[in-house]
């Protein structure tokens, strides 16, 4: 039988009763209907909202998002509030307050792993250690390393075009039986191995091994492909697909939740149903022991607020009755925020590949001859992989001005801060004053995100704020289902990511200006020249910033008395058996991309649920 015929049809869901139900067949839910699946006792149901998009090559081809990045059948896109973007000064590049921005969100099975740029990175030690800091017991690098290493198998890559761009790592630190495939690019730019030389005058080390705690410094980035297939590994391929067999899991996509259905018992609500649409048609499922949104930073709240669960106030408003006062669900919103154009022309004599020449008949033709029969196993593609981490006493001369101006702030207001989210900055400070402890990511981007564009071949340097002291929310707006939720971010609300990004840009500059950089561009251009002050570069910041999707903390988990909607256990306070397993339960911001961590929270949350019902 084909993987489709593996898929359920609405009648195999409606009105049926199923342990658990799973609403998101996105990264984490993926990897929780696999691994509770395992135990063939086990009911599990998978509500997808989106098409199931089996063998899709915009999806199997590791680069496909680079093709046709924004096309709406692949992403969900939601904007912002205006009002917080031209509170904020964030502006067009012509100057106009902007009314929206895109937030892109994986639609289908696998979510946004089979969306994303494709990096692998794991937080630093002393990140994950925070969020044990503010309260949760056990959850620390400790449990959460033994946790990430269970989702990857890490295959070696043969032949590279540019070998001196080093594909380093120590085998004790990564996974070796894991679903997912992880590996280094084959084909890369050849531009991040001149940043990594440039960085050296400041004294940035490329670093042996990314992945065991330690992020400070410059280096290749595995991704998640399979270099023997030539495709990408997603939780999808490496979790869902090969479960789908199992008589007691059931996977229906195109299945839209629109609520939890619950009664009240005692103080606590319960989960009886679960409410979703398919066809224009709305339907329940009945649910035996839990209910478990994996639906996204952005959804999950949604969902929970439709379902009668978050702050009285909001939810009264929209006529949606109150099942639990739960006032922070929707809150404690955090998201990178990287500076989108420092932008450098790229010569032509320097066998440098991009986005845009791999499509070159040329240059695929002698990429063939370096790889020969290593290429069998698929494709050409392009993957991002030169990524730095770097702590604000690297890149910035003003280290201890900016943090000495932040906790003057937060001294003055201190009385006035919620008692977690002043937890949260306390925490955030420590890290910061840590010289060993990256605040920010560079990463080199030679890819043209509006391909046929004409623009001349290009590399990005790009900064982004590591753990950004801004906070935002996402709350709905109608009782109707079908209105997506609001969005607002709050960027750069707090100054102290602005002067972050600031300094960034201007090291950024320094690093470019070194010969191994230089003698491989035409010269920088963006920001380009008119871009030199501190209040020029604030502007051009305001109005070049973009997000990274990698937005956490909506649902997070901490005590409830500091601001917490979830419990150690990831349980939703005041509920008996309603769960939220992504990466929305993350109370903090680590600096890394955010797949190889969520597949970590996952996989923790995969054991907890198990435990807690003696699987």
């Amino acid at each position: 039988m084909s993987l489709e015929q593996h898929l359920a049809k609405v009648e195999d869901v409606a009105d049926k009763t199923f342990d658990f139900v799973i609403i998101g067949g996105g990264l984490a839910g993926c990897v929780l209907a696999a691994r509770l699946t395992e135990n063939p006792g086990v009911s599990v149901a998978v509500l997808e909202a989106g098409k199931a998009h089996l063998n899709d090559p915009l999806v199997t081809v590791p680069d496909g998002w680079m093709r046709q990045a924004y096309n709406p059948e692949y992403d969900w896109v939601f904007r912002t509030k205006p009002q917080a973007r031209i509170q904020n000064g964030i502006t067009t590049p012509d100057g106009k307050p902007d009314p929206s921005f895109y937030w892109s969100r994986g639609k289908g099975l696998g979510g946004s792993s089979s969306i994303n740029f494709l990096f692998w990175t794991r937080p630093s030690r002393e990140e994950v250690d925070a969020v044990e800091k503010v309260g949760n017991p056990g959850w620390n690098w400790e449990r959460f390393f033994e946790a990430a290493k269970k989702c990857e198998t890490l295959v070696k890559t043969p032949i590279t075009n540019h070998p001196d761009y080093k594909d380093l790592y120590d085998s004790k630190y990564v996974g070796h039986a894991g679903p997912v495939t992880i590996s280094f690019a084959r084909t890369v730019s050849g531009a991040e191995h001149r940043f990594q030389q440039a960085l050296q005058a400041f004294g940035v080390p490329v670093i042996d091994d990314a992945l065991g705690g330690n992020l400070n410094g410059t280096f290749k980035c595995p991704n998640n492909v399979d270099t023997r297939t030539g495709t990408r590994s997603t939780a999808a391929t490496g979790y869902l697909y090969p479960a789908l067999t199992r008589p007691n899991l059931t996977v229906l996509p195109e299945a839209y939740v629109t609520r939890i259905i619950t009664s009240k018992e005692g103080e606590e609500a319960v989960a009886k149903g679960v409410e979703f649409k398919h066809g224009g048609k709305t339907y329940t499922v009945n649910v035996g022991k839990e209910v478990i949104v994996s639906a996204s930073t952005v959804k999950s709240p949604h969902i929970l607020e439709l379902s009668g669960i978050g702050n009285r106030k909001i939810l009264e408003k929209l006529d949606i009755p109150v099942q639990v006062d739960l006032p922070t669900v929707g809150e404690n919103l955090q998201d990178h925020l990287i500076l989108a154009n420092p932008v450098w022309a790229l010569k032509s004599d320097q066998d440098l590949v991009t986005s845009d020449t791999l499509l070159k008949p040329e240059v695929q033709s002698k990429l063939k001859s370096i790889y020969g029969e290593e290429l069998s196993g698929g494709p050409l593609y392009f993957a991002l992989s030169g990524c730095t981490f770097l702590p604000v006493q690297t890149f910035s001369d003003r280290a201890d001005e900016i943090i000495a101006s932040f906790e003057k702030k937060l001294a003055e207001r201190a009385d006035k801060l919620p008692v977690g989210l002043k937890e949260q900055y306390e925490v955030q400070l420590e890290m910061l004053k840590d010289k060993n402890v990256p605040d920010i990511e560079i990463v080199v981007f030679p890819v043209n995100m509006q391909p046929g564009s004409g623009a001349p071949p290009f590399a990005g340097l790009l900064p982004s704020i590591g753990r950004p002291f801004t906070r935002g929310t996402i709350h709905a707006i109608s009782k109707d289902p079908e209105v997506q939720p609001e969005i607002d971010p709050n960027y750069i609300e707090e100054e102290i990511d602005l002067e972050l990004l600031v300094d960034s840009l201007k090291f950024v500059r320094k690093v470019a200006a070194q010969e191994e950089w230089k003698s491989i561009t035409e010269g920088e251009m963006l920001p380009g020249p008119n871009v030199v002050s501190d209040e020029q570069i604030r502007e051009n910041i305001k109005q070049n910033v973009s997000t990274t999707w990698h937005a956490c903390g909506t649902c997070s988990m901490m005590p409830r008395e500091k601001g917490g909607v979830v419990d150690t256990h990831l349980k939703v306070y005041g509920t008996k058996n309603i769960r939220v397993a992504d990466l929305s339960i993350l109370p903090l911001l680590t600096s890394v991309h955010t797949q190889a961590t969520t597949y970590g929270i996952a996989e923790q949350a995969a054991d907890i649920i198990k435990a807690d019902h003696g699987l």
